[in-house]
């Protein structure tokens, strides 16, 4: 036993030394030099020289089919087109050049930022509903929804999109900032059956324990009731963090809609409100019209739109005061006056307008709102070194002057001095890109997280960050076209690697990643040929199983149309308390909690879901009629459904296979007399090849 522990301590010394913290500065260590040529660049430098040192040796590098396909999906969630696939292999080009042209069309597609919005909203806890009890609808909140994808997408440097979201009213940053600081909206709200200051205490410990968390990669809500038990984050430091937010309340706010937002759907419903207003004006003119030709004796053709206009002005008999007024309410009603910038331009954020709210903020005992303890003032973690002091004098100054708190905040979590917040991101983009953060607990890099596995690599890439601005699109190509990520997941030494680093986060092979509940829901769309690609605006709700209660005490699941029900699973309702049972089976994420990484369980609702699943069984249909529709024979429909569900050929052995499935499929249902054999046979093939590990795994 002392054996095995001693050659654990060898293997990781970074992750059990208490030498590294992610309070420190971060180190400016060169890659090492390695004598593989093929892993000589900077990220690979680092990966090869530690499987040096455990005597480890990496998998084998991937082909283009299979890197073209795990590329594809891990930026844009969906499967590569069997033309992209095949262009891809047969470019005649040296690997680097090919992948970059590759990874620069994805990242310009605008699945990119529907994709890494997604992970985002995880973080931050997005939904569309209160949560607890009510769970109230928040109808508005999509517009946060829809900011995240439009920044990833515009690769809005990183440093920018968390000031925004902190504090993007304090910023000057527009209609764009105040639509940002929703941020403080996503997360679950109890709104009764608790006292106001129990329940504004619980909302101020929520912000404060999810910005530790998404940003700072610490578990600060630890710090709520006693100093942290392993961190150096004092009670004291979580109240001065949260005395940043004491001024803030929820509150719904006005914002002009911006560029991009104005969807199909939200201009039908705006021309509807317009249509309907304007035909309230003009019966209600019709009606005015009418009592004047009756009192004049004359027909309503005779009154003029001048003598009718004149008369409602003045308030001539018989024109009364409420003629007038209701008229003059129709007339003024923004929804009538600027359609194209009001029409329920409404965004769930917040404000600091209340003039009862509370500015002050204490340390409470035990976290008790009854029980407070010393005052303290706005302020940052005191465990970080001396550069922060200067904005932390401005930050207790702000007590006097509470609108520019959050701001100060925002520029202490962005500053290229902290060097926390670049660790977290690094490490997040690594997680989505590895399967695995270089530390695995990407909400927990104190010290009761895993620990990194490459400290010097998280670093380098914290200070690659800043080299790109915090710009993600760089560093994602620098990823990407890293020998790392191009490694197998298969090794040929896979036992003996196993015995040294069962967990693999040497990073001797890649992970074997599942896709996520959304990104399956997607990919059936897509191979099926349903897909519909339409971008933002309000989340639909997809069809419920048959039988599943849609009606309950304070809500009722309204089922979007067919159309709407095509559209990628980002732009679903979200719904606290009711998880769409397909999202539920393959581990969506908790909507309640900060969400660092998808679970990727194997449970027996799964297969009833892709096996007898509605959803399952309509888009086999429609991908069966995709290859039905052309011409050829059962061999060549075989080696399409292979090459659009997998992205690859079928091998002899599996064409050969598929075809007798087809023929016994097609006899067994000509017995039952169903003129659609053909096409049901095509179905359920196409069924079983949505629910084989290859079609749901990256591999």
């Amino acid at each position: 036993m002392k054996r095995v522990f001693l050659s654990l301590i060898f293997l990781f010394p970074t992750v059990t030394s208490a030498q590294w913290s992610v309070f420190d500065p971060i180190s400016q260590e060169v890659p090492p030099p390695v004598e593989n040529d093929e892993w000589s660049a900077p990220i690979d430098a680092f990966v090869y020289a530690r499987l040096q040192t455990a005597g480890l040796t990496p998998a084998p590098a991937v082909g283009r089919r299979v890197w073209i396909r795990r590329v594809t999906y891990d930026l844009v969630g969906l499967p590569p087109s069997p033309d992209e696939v095949q262009a891809f292999v047969n470019d005649a080009r040296p690997d680097p050049a090919a992948m970059g042209e590759v990874i620069d069309r994805l990242l310009e597609s605008p699945r990119y930022g529907e994709r890494w919005g997604r992970h985002w909203l995880d973080v931050v806890r997005y939904a569309d509903s209160d949560g607890f009890a009510i769970d109230a609808e928040r109808l508005w909140l999509w517009r946060y929804r829809d900011y995240v994808i439009r920044s990833f997408n515009e690769d809005l440097p990183f440093n920018q999109f968390i000031r925004e979201q902190i504090a993007g009213d304090e910023i000057d940053a527009g209609d764009r900032g105040r639509l940002a600081i929703s941020y403080y909206r996503v997360g679950p709200w109890e709104a009764d059956n608790m006292m106001s200051k129990h329940r504004r205490q619980d909302y101020l410990n929520d912000i404060t324990s999810n910005i530790g968390s998404t940003l700072l990669g610490l578990t600060i809500g630890c710090a709520r009731c006693h100093d942290h038990k392993f961190d150096p984050i004092s009670q004291t430091d979580f109240y001065q963090l949260q005395a940043f937010f004491t001024p803030i309340s929820r509150c719904d706010t006005s914002i002009a809609f911006l560029p991009g937002e104005m969807t199909a759907e939200i201009n039908q419903r705006r021309d509807h409100t317009v249509s309907r207003r304007l035909n309230k004006i003009n019966a209600l003119r019709l009606t005015i019209r009418k009592k004047i030709a009756e009192s004049k004796g004359v027909s309503a053709d005779e009154i003029s739109d001048e003598d009718l206009d004149l008369a409602i002005k003045e308030k001539q008999a018989p024109v009364t005061e409420e003629d007038a007024t209701q008229l003059n309410k129709l007339m003024t009603d923004k929804e009538h006056l600027q359609p194209e910038q009001r029409f329920e331009a409404r965004s769930v954020s917040i404000g600091n307008d209340d003039e009862e709210l509370p500015l002050e903020t204490f340390v409470l005992k035990n976290g008790d709102p009854y029980d407070p303890g010393a005052k303290v003032v706005p302020g940052f973690l005191s465990s970080l070194p001396v550069w922060s002091e200067d904005l932390a004098k401005q930050a207790a100054a702000t007590e006097a002057e509470p609108g520019n708190r959050r701001k100060l905040l925002a520029e202490w979590l962005t500053s290229p001095h902290n060097p926390i917040p670049l660790r977290v991101l690094a490490n997040r983009v690594w997680h989505y890109h590895f399967g695995a953060g270089l530390v695995s607990t990407p909400n927990d890099l104190g010290k009761n997280g895993s620990g990194p596995s490459h400290p010097k690599l998280l670093d380098y890439l914290a200070r690659r960050l800043l080299a790109h601005q915090w710009q993600l699109k760089p560093f994602h190509r620098e990823l990407l076209l890293s020998r790392t990520y191009r490694s197998a997941t298969a090794h040929p030494q896979a036992k003996m690697c196993n015995e040294k680093d069962p967990d693999n986060r040497l990073l001797w092979r890649a992970n074997l990643r599942r896709l996520e509940s959304e990104t399956i829901r997607d990919s059936i769309l897509a191979v099926s040929g349903q897909l519909r690609l339409e971008t933002g605006g309000p989340g639909f709700f997809e069809a419920l199983p048959a039988g599943m209660k849609t009606s309950y005490s304070f809500f009722k699941w309204h089922q979007s149309s067919e159309e709407q029900r095509r559209r990628r699973s980002v732009f679903m309702f979200q719904r606290r308390n009711l998880i769409h049972p397909m999202m539920e089976a393959f581990d969506g994420a908790d909507l309640n909690h900060s969400c660092e990484r998808r679970k990727a369980s194997v449970t027996a609702p799964q297969a009833l879901a892709l096996f007898n699943g509605q959803f399952a069984t309509e888009n086999s249909l429609h991908l069966a009629r995709r290859v039905l529709d052309q011409d050829v024979d059962d061999a060549q429909r075989v080696g399409q459904l292979f090459w659009l569900t997998l992205s690859r050929p079928a091998t002899a052995a599996e064409r050969d296979s598929c075809v007798s499935f087809l023929a016994e499929k097609r006899q067994a249902y000509a017995a039952v007399e169903d003129e659609k054999d053909e096409l049901l046979a095509l179905r359920d093939l196409s069924m079983v090849l949505i629910n084989t590990n290859e079609f749901l795994y990256i591999d």
